[in-house]
């Protein structure tokens, strides 16, 4: 059989009837609310309890989803969060798990089916126009061997490029990426902290950035291998696109700590260093990248 719905669907469940749940310690969770922006990890970056603490949570449809996704367990440990799915297929798990009574899950989907099929209609005519405006991208690129002299290159030419084993999901976000919209860099992390095998959890992820800047696209994503602009590099960027050479804004040492950049911020960068992932942020974002880079 077939898995129609999406977590999403938990996640809206949860902020509606989360009310109906308690950690194993007796405290009553009195509200929730989902992450900003939506489906960003922590799923749920509030909960607030009975005895006035706001504590993140996870949603997953089963245990071992969690490690499937690659989420930072230490997120959730060092905010006291908590682990909500439909299904516990694993007992031993760092943090609590809250299980979703299955029967309570239908009969909510069975009522509100209607008001989830028109938000999904409306959410997709939103989307039609907000494709339209400006949309703000950003990713992680190293300056390890030929990076700077390919950074050079780039703005030789106003075209930045990535190669043929770029992945799937990157590539689908890069297709996006058009005229008019907005592509963040963020250049060579230097780590403040010692960590074995380079990928800092969240809480280790302190150090600064030699350079941020934002460009402005001048021609949607495109295919081509022509012109070889990075010469000195054996490798073909051929999924490229078109940038004003002249930056939108600039900074360098950048500091990298959720103090700076703010959680939700703090974890896409680190998801994008570490996974070589491109992502997508809202205007409050770029707003704080700008920020820090004129101070």
């Amino acid at each position: 059989m077939k898995k129609w719905l999406e977590e999403k669907i938990l996640i809206k469940y949860w902020t509606e009837n989360c009310t109906k749940y308690s950690l194993r310690d007796g405290r009553k969770i009195k509200s929730a609310q989902h992450s900003l922006p939506f489906d960003s990890y922590p799923d749920i970056q509030k909960n607030e309890l009975d005895d006035g603490s706001i504590v993140p949570a996870e949603v997953e449809w089963n245990t071992s989803n969690f490690d499937r996704h690659g989420h930072d367990i230490s997120v959730l440990i060092e905010n006291n969060g908590f682990l909500i799915v439909l299904e516990k297929d694993k007992e031993s798990f760092p943090v609590e798990q809250v299980e979703i009574n299955k029967n309570d899950f239908l009969t909510w989907f069975e009522k509100d089916a209607g008001n989830i099929a028109k938000e999904t209609l409306q959410n997709i005519k939103k989307n039609l126009v907000k494709n339209k405006e400006p949309q703000i991208f950003i990713y992680y690129m190293r300056s390890k061997g030929t990076g700077i002299i390919n950074r050079k290159r780039s703005f030789e030419y106003g075209i930045d490029g990535f190669p043929v084993t770029l992945k799937k999901n990157s590539l689908e976000m890069l297709k996006q990426i058009k005229k008019g919209d907005i592509v963040i860099v963020a250049r060579n992390f230097k780590s403040s902290i010692s960590v074995k095998g380079g990928r800092n959890p969240s809480f280790k992820h302190k150090g600064v950035y030699d350079e941020i800047y934002g460009l402005i696209v001048t021609k949607n994503y495109y295919f081509s291998k022509s012109p070889r602009i990075w010469t000195e590099d054996k490798t073909e960027y051929p999924h490229r696109y078109d940038f004003r050479k002249k930056v939108l804004f600039e900074g360098k040492d950048i500091p990298c700590t959720i103090n700076h950049l703010g959680r939700s911020l703090h974890e896409i960068l680190r998801k994008a260093q570490i996974s070589s992932s491109i992502e997508k942020i809202d205007s409050s974002m770029i707003v704080k990248l700008m920020s820090l880079c004129r101070k």
